[in-house]
């Protein structure tokens, strides 16, 4: 199973190379700080799903329960 690192690495390198100041560089600290974010945004996401989910489970539980 992937990491959300993992993923983040695959969209960012999706996205080319970066450039810094000297040009086109291999993958640097650059990329791997916003592969980071982008993991933090994959994780942020789950955890806003997984909340939505169980407000929409316990409306339905009340709803069966009246």
């Amino acid at each position: 199973m992937k990491t959300d690192l993992d993923k983040a690495r695959e969209i960012v390198k999706r996205h080319g190379t970066f450039q810094g100041p000297g040009g086109p560089q291999r993958p640097t600290a650059t990329q791997e700080n916003i592969a980071a974010a982008v993991a933090e945004g994959i994780a942020l996401g789950r955890k806003e799903g997984i909340a939505m989910a169980a407000e929409a489970v316990a409306r339905l539980k009340g709803e069966n329960d009246a």
